[in-house]
């Protein structure tokens, strides 16, 4: 699997990279090979992964790094670099994940562009519906302009609590949006917040089985979606 971080903040590249401890006792990734924001390039010699801890390969995105938040403000035309220096790359791979930003611009056209499924974790709040129609316009529209075979596979309800709030946007997405929505959830639980931290697969907690049975029910769910 390759894993690709389109995420100007880094931190799926922070958590899947080797780390080195430092003096006060944190730690930083090792990151190495070709970085995001260098495959905007028009030319690029060549494109080197990293190989992580975990298994999976990455190319990676330094924390906050300004490269990559500055590929915002590049014309749409570069945008469709990133797809085209990695169409042969991704062969070698039988899944490739595309961590994008939170927000809409020019790093979301470029991964939504070679993209064959699309999958939209969404925290939920009082604007939950006008993100989701916003994301979801933007995806119809990227499809149908440079990628029509891109599925939609749906919203994954992400950091779910019981909270009147929480329960009054779920609603609203149901009726809005009720072909979309995958049946399992997952909810906010503090092993998630832990195993993020730590850079580990929640399952590894001791503690953890309950977060880690809804994370492996997304899992199952998103590929069989996929197929």
């Amino acid at each position: 699997m390759l894993v690709l971080d389109m995420d100007g903040q880094g931190n799926t590249s922070s958590r899947l990279a080797p780390r080195r401890e430092l003096e006060d006792g944190d730690y930083e990734p090792i990151l190495t090979g070709t970085k995001t924001a260098e495959l905007f390039a028009y030319e690029l010699d060549g494109i080197e992964v990293m190989h992580c801890p975990c298994g999976a390969d990455l190319i990676h995105t330094p924390k906050n790094d300004p490269d990559l938040f500055e590929m915002e403000a590049v014309p749409l035309d570069q945008a469709m670099n990133p797809a085209r220096h990695l169409a042969e790359l991704f062969e070698n791979y039988d899944y490739v994940l595309i961590d994008c930003p939170p927000s809409l611009g020019r790093k979301l056209v470029a991964a939504l562009v070679m993209s064959t499924h699309v999958a939209c974790p969404v925290k939920l709040s009082g604007f939950a519906v006008d993100g989701v129609e916003g994301l979801l316009n933007t995806i119809i529209g990227v499809r149908e302009a440079y990628n029509q075979d891109l599925e939609i596979l749906g919203i994954v309800i992400n950091d779910m609590d019981r909270s009147v709030n929480h329960d009054k946007a779920l609603k609203s997405l149901e009726n809005t949006v009720p072909d979309l929505l995958f049946e399992n959830k997952i909810m906010h639980r503090p092993p998630l917040d832990t195993a993020t931290t730590d850079g580990i697969p929640v399952w590894e907690l001791r503690y953890g089985h309950v977060a880690a049975k809804e994370v492996e029910a997304v899992l199952e769910e998103l590929l069989e979606k996929v197929g």
